[in-house]
């Protein structure tokens, strides 16, 4: 049996993502398409969409998700990796931590900003990912990526350790963030902990963990574990298409109000999920700008049925 769909598996702190990935294909059927969007770092947990068969054409746009954290940072020390695994640089007392204080400080962050990535990251310079590089003894120069922090809330503080929940855009990294918002405190600051609670329509409460989905594996069950591909694309809004335009989108042709249901109404931009009359997704379209209208509103920017 083939197996198309997403599972929305929880990450323990500890493997890496990649571990995951290789676990579940254990799993599946020999030759079976299967890979992870929205890495996590092994001291990471929390939400790992892990794509099976077609599903892995879903990528794209599951990294373009918003994204939820729980993260909780230490002041007062300041390490090469950014987070308490790392090489410690330089300690400080940071005095009393007050949650009203710091969320001063989180709240500088909101909105669009430039973000440095770490050098302890799986990012290539060169072909090499730069964490090797920082192994290596070796530093090199990286370019700022824009990022946006849509909402970010102080939760708790104790002692030297604050407790934050961020959404943000794909290439934010949280343990620069830590270490950002201890420098303009002043006593510097590194990543503790951190659980990823949502990634679009991902969210935490209804992750499986690795053992779960082995079980249904082994009772033959996995595939009842599985989020359909427009179910796991469910941020992204959607039409439904007449079946008598089902053809011209698996060709690829530009749709128009009437290829769609009445009554639907289209984002004004954006990228909208096409979906069969019975719900199953038969593309991702993009909408067209007003001046090119006159071939369609929607283009289908990447086909899913066959």
């Amino acid at each position: 049996m083939k197996l198309c769909g997403a599972l929305n598996l929880r990450k323990p702190a500890g493997p890496t993502s990649h571990d995951l990935v290789d676990a579940v294909r254990r799993l599946v059927p020999p030759r079976t398409k299967v890979g992870h969007a929205g890495t996590l770092d092994p001291m990471a947990e929390g939400v790992l969409p892990i794509c099976l068969g077609a599903a892995t054409k879903l990528f794209p746009y599951l990294l373009d998700c918003r994204k939820t954290y729980r993260a909780v940072m230490r002041f007062g020390r300041v390490t090469d990796t950014l987070d308490v695994t790392g090489r410690t640089l330089a300690e400080k007392d940071p005095g009393e931590i007050a949650v009203e204080g710091v969320q001063r400080i989180l709240d500088t962050f909101l909105g669009e900003s430039e973000q440095v990535p770490p050098m302890f990251s799986a990012l290539k310079v060169g072909g090499t990912r730069l964490h090797e590089l920082a192994r290596a003894g070796v530093e090199v120069e990286r370019k700022g990526r824009p990022i946006h922090v849509y909402a970010v809330r102080a939760l708790e503080a104790e002692g030297p350790l604050l407790t934050f929940e961020v959404t943000c855009s794909r290439g934010t990294y949280i343990r620069v963030l830590c270490h950002d918002v201890g420098a303009r405190q002043g006593s510097g600051g590194c990543l503790a902990a951190l659980t990823r609670t949502a990634l679009g329509p991902f969210r935490l409460e209804a992750a499986r963990t690795l053992e779960e989905i082995r079980g249904l594996a082994g009772e033959g069950k996995l595939a009842e574990a599985l989020m359909s591909p427009a179910q796991a694309l469910g941020h992204l809004p959607a039409l439904t298409v007449r079946p008598e335009a089902g053809e011209r989108v698996r060709h690829g042709a530009a749709l128009k109000p009437r290829d769609w249901a009445e009554g639907e109404v289209p984002p004004a931009e954006g990228r909208v999920r096409l979906l069969a009359p019975g719900g199953e997704l038969l593309a991702v379209g993009r909408m067209l700008p007003p001046r090119e209208r006159a071939r369609g509103w929607v283009a289908p920017d990447r086909v899913f049925a066959e």
